[in-house]
């Protein structure tokens, strides 16, 4: 059974949407999408994305990373996050050093992980949780406001990471903006394609300030 998500800003589980509180037992019939973002950052001074090709599988393996690439699932999440991106103004480049922003997406195919951090999500202590290195010469993760929350078996997280910081390996690569969506999966355990899309667009229409 998916599990409550404790919300700091804007959360939005359809047909509940005026409850300021979800139950739990709708969330097995209804998906879920949680917003965050660091309220320091403007979005307007960005103009191009990069987005990776696969998506990282999140699950109960750590011997080494795992990646959804040029499959059905994969290919339904990158291109309906990039058109949220695009729509909001955003420009898609294929040049991952040029790039203002890093859209990372990543799939909870199954894990039982949790772990609490101070302004850190659970994910972070997963293994090979997109390699700082894969961003630049980075010494780590910042996410500038709280998190914290369970997870639920076959959710979606897109992130942003700001790009046009001077890197550092003393330096920590900034999450600007968290999306986590949950309820998406069918009766058979695969991907619902028409939730996914409208999910995703439901995280970037209400982030009304990821805009350029």
């Amino acid at each position: 059974m998916k599990k409550l998500i404790p919300m700091l800003f804007a959360a939005v589980l359809l047909v509940t949407a005026c409850e300021k509180t979800p139950d739990t037992g709708k969330l097995d019939d209804d998906y879920l999408v949680y917003t965050n973002y660091d309220d320091d950052t403007d979005f307007a001074k960005f103009t191009t994305f990069y987005v990776p090709d696969s998506v990282l599988i999140i699950d109960n393996s750590s011997d080494k990373p795992k990646y959804l690439y040029g499959t059905p699932a994969a290919d339904i999440l990158i291109a309906n996050y990039v058109a949220g991106m695009e729509a909001a103004g955003y420009v898609r480049t294929t040049d991952k050093e040029s790039a203002d922003l890093g859209l990372q997406i990543s799939y909870v195919k199954d894990t039982y992980r949790f772990r609490y951090y101070n302004n850190y999500p659970w994910w972070y202590g997963y293994p090979w949780y997109w390699q700082f290195s894969y961003w630049g010469d980075w010494g780590g993760w910042y996410w500038p406001y709280d998190i914290t929350y369970s997870y639920s078996t076959g959710s979606v997280l897109g992130e942003l990471v700001d790009l046009t910081q001077p890197e550092s390996t003393s330096k920590q690569l900034k999450v600007v903006w968290t999306s986590y969506i949950s309820g998406l999966l069918n009766s058979d355990g695969s991907l619902n394609t028409t939730e996914v899309a409208q999910a995703i667009s439901q995280a970037f229409s209400q982030s009304k300030y990821l805009k350029k």
